[in-house]
């Protein structure tokens, strides 16, 4: 960066002394022109040293326990277009809307689908401050596991429900 602009010092000082109308004039003004690639490469080393935020998790801890912030009544789509769910799939996503918050079963969804019929499943969200003031009882969402929606569901409990219901048990 330093040799940049050395140079583009240089080339400026060509080009200021240099008959106007001449090759060693424009030869300077070329060289003058090598200061930004240098500020380009100081910008770059400078962003390259600033600390990067840590990234939103992705999805569970692996063997992370199951603590459940909402139930939901699911009923699964009974039609061709849905993909098979691999057998120990516990992970979805709630669409709501535009919106989509990452949650997991208690056990794995490919049972519930088998099942064919409209059951209670509780769900442990990924994010709970963010997707539980937009999951109030009553709010109806679809279940997308994979790329395919495989069921539609309706929140019926919230979290302080069931935590309330387990610490009276």
């Amino acid at each position: 960066m330093a040799v940049l602009l050395s140079l583009a010092a240089i080339g400026g000082a060509i080009r200021h002394w240099a008959d106007n109308p001449s090759l060693l004039r424009d030869i300077g003004t070329l060289m003058l022109v090598l200061w930004l690639p240098a500020v380009g490469n100081l910008v770059a080393f400078v962003i390259r040293r600033i600390p990067r935020r840590a990234g939103r998790p992705a999805g569970f801890a692996a063997g992370s326990a199951f603590l459940p912030h909402l139930r939901a009544d699911l009923t699964p789509i009974a039609n061709d277009t849905v993909q098979p769910v691999a057998a120990l799939e516990q992970g979805c996503t709630l669409l709501l809307g535009q919106a989509g918050y990452t949650a997991r079963a208690a056990s794995p969804l490919s049972q519930w689908l088998a099942a064919g019929r409209p059951q209670t499943l509780e769900l442990q969200l990924l994010r709970p401050a963010l997707a539980l003031p937009q999951l109030a009882p009553g709010t109806a969402f679809d279940l997308l596991v994979g790329n395919s929606i495989v069921g539609h569901g309706r929140v019926s409990a919230p979290a302080a429900g069931l935590r309330a219901a387990a610490n009276d048990a």
